[in-house]
């Protein structure tokens, strides 16, 4: 069994590589070759922290993944990451071990956003060019870079409870990314063309801004019960609600809270879009939502281009 370190991990894991094997693979999923596992989440509630197990395979293909996660919000006051993390890779014909990939948590990183990047080439207008980010933790960063790497970026907007942290966060975009990037109110941010709620939170960030025509949001934060970013005023504007797993995100996403809606948009799945089985957007107008849980096949994903591009580097 191989043993793959943090600092590997980050050396071969490329955007470039990950987002179009995931876009595939969110077409597999639509047509049920994808498989993803019940998953499992333990909520720490008493110090903010949360543990997420989730498992995917490729029907026919030769692994399975089973991945854990630790997300625990206070760890910065600590001088502690907020997320760790290990990858299984098990042969799926013989059931003996393969590698495990201890990643800390940078291929959660890298496939979530990734597949918020999926979605931004599916589903935003074709001149969106500005980035408004509720949220100023790990994932608004991810997002930013991925979302910067398939889409030329003009500006990038953060909003943050914290503004040191969010001028933080606007330095390391622009450093990084090469995109200028300022600290923002909430309803500033939501005025850009693409949108990003990355936050853990459990009360709506965004609330009653009002989306500007052909919005793209990207909601990704809802991934367990009693998650909510968005107040029902936020999604009664869009024409169009895209689910990663419509299953899933009844359960652990925004969809977890259709009932309190008072109109309803259509929901159709990432996959089913990407495959050109369903249109998506209709018109440039259409203000489209992305409701994004994270599917555990898209961790087998993130192992496979890990492995494979070790194998090339050897």
């Amino acid at each position: 069994m191989r043993v793959v370190t943090p600092e590997e991990v980050k050396s071969v894991l490329l955007f470039s590589d990950l987002i179009p094997a995931l876009s595939e693979n969110f077409v597999a999923f639509s047509r049920g070759n994808a498989q993803v596992a019940p998953l499992s989440n333990i909520d720490f509630a008493e110090l903010n922290g949360e543990i997420h197990i989730k498992s995917g395979w490729i029907s026919g293909g030769p692994f399975v993944c089973t991945k854990l996660v630790t997300c625990y919000y206070d760890n910065p006051n600590i001088g502690l990451p907020t997320r760790d993390g290990a990858l299984v890779v098990i042969n799926r014909l013989n059931g003996r071990f393969e590698a495990f990939i201890y990643d800390a948590g940078h291929v959660t990183n890298m496939r979530t956003a990734g597949a918020s990047a999926v979605a931004v080439q599916t589903l935003a207008r074709k001149d969106a060019d500005e980035l408004g980010i509720i949220g100023t933790g790990t994932q608004a960063y991810w997002h930013a870079a991925a979302i910067a790497s398939v889409t030329k970026l003009r500006s990038v907007k953060v909003a943050g409870r914290n503004k040191e942290r969010a001028d933080e966060l606007c330095r390391k975009i622009e450093q990084r990314l090469e995109v200028p990037a300022s600290t923002v109110d909430t309803q500033s941010a939501a005025e850009a063309p693409i949108v990003v709620t990355a936050t853990p939170a459990r009360e709506p960030v965004l609330t009653s801004e009002r989306l500007n025509p052909g919005t793209l949001l990207v909601a990704m934060g809802s991934d367990a019960i009693g998650k909510k970013e968005l107040g029902s005023a936020i999604v009664e504007q869009a024409t169009l609600l895209v689910a990663d797993s419509e299953k899933q995100c009844v359960e652990i996403g925004e969809m977890q809270w259709r009932t309190e809606w008072k109109r309803a948009p259509r929901v159709q799945q990432l996959g089913e879009i990407v495959s050109g089985a369903d249109i998506g957007r209709q018109s440039n107008d259409d203000i489209v939502i992305f409701d994004s849980t994270g599917l555990g096949f898209q961790d087998l994903v993130g192992a496979e281009c890990v492995l494979r591009n070790l194998r090339k580097a050897a």
